[in-house]
């Protein structure tokens, strides 16, 4: 039985690291920045892609490996002052913290703890930190002690990555793509597949993929919300008894690319 309410779910813009897509963008990336980590040989890792391409996955798919044998600090939304950050990593050690001392020696006490301890901060959307956030992450990672991995969009990260604090620094960058459009059927399917939509999956073909490819540019994020239209489509026709549209077609991808705001009906 075809449930396409249960396959809309699949394709849902949530980020579950049990989800992950063994892309081989994705697997280059992951491959790099866990080498980085263990290697420490660079207190400063840059993932960089476009929107949507998966990094904010990889970084929760990285976090959840290595969580276990060392400390994590994970920071999805980048709006802090310096002292919230010293606080995020005085938590993270279950050390007291009283924002009435001054920030140096606030430093230096972290210094201590965390000298020794394998670890490493994770900021998502690094993109939007300031300058005087960029200056923290800058003093702390040259120390040598502290370990940062900062995802941010291609675009902005071309002037970030030439600021004064990163520019001369040592730094390990990590440049996050799209799907290959061979990749794209192999995705949808193994997706439904894994969540027993297998019918589901048996209705896409090489050439269904590759319009979909076409359309989404392989954007992983554009590609999860164009599925989930073309469930909600599907699902829509079922219910409807409209036979000539619950099968995947030209006609009805580009509804899904009309629908999601891929091509525009002039």
């Amino acid at each position: 039985m075809r449930d396409y309410e249960l396959a809309k779910e699949v394709f849902k813009d949530i980020i579950n690291p049990d989800n992950y897509f063994d892309s081989m963008s994705a697997e280059i990336a992951k491959s790099k920045i866990e080498e980085s980590i263990k290697e420490r040989n660079a207190p400063l890792i840059f993932v960089t892609g476009d929107p949507g391409v998966g990094k904010s996955y990889i970084l929760r798919i990285i976090e959840k490996k290595i969580k276990d044998t060392q400390l994590t600090v994970f920071i999805d939304h980048p709006f802090f002052d310096k002292r919230d950050l010293l606080k995020m990593l005085y938590d993270a050690k279950g050390l007291e913290f009283n924002r009435e001392t001054n920030f140096n020696t606030l430093k230096d006490e972290l210094l201590k703890a965390y000298q020794g301890t394998n670890h490493t901060i994770f900021i998502d959307e690094a993109q939007l930190l300031n300058e005087e956030q960029f200056e923290l992450i800058r003093i702390l990672s040259d120390t040598k002690v502290f370990q940062f991995v900062l995802s941010m969009h291609k675009e902005e990260s071309a002037v970030i990555l030439q600021k004064k604090q990163f520019k001369s620094r040592t730094k390990v960058i990590v440049t996050y793509g799209n799907l290959d459009k061979n990749e794209v059927l192999r995705y949808i399917q193994n997706s439904l597949v894994t969540h027993s939509c297998q019918e589901i999956a048996s209705l896409f073909s090489k050439r269904d993929a590759n319009i979909i490819a076409k359309y989404t540019s392989g954007n992983f994020r554009t590609i999860k919300k164009f599925l989930y239209t073309l469930m909600k489509l599907l699902d829509y026709a079922k219910k409807q008894g409209i036979a000539r549209h619950q099968k995947v077609s030209k006609l009805l991808l580009m509804m899904a690319a009309l629908d999601t705001g891929l091509i525009h009906d002039k």
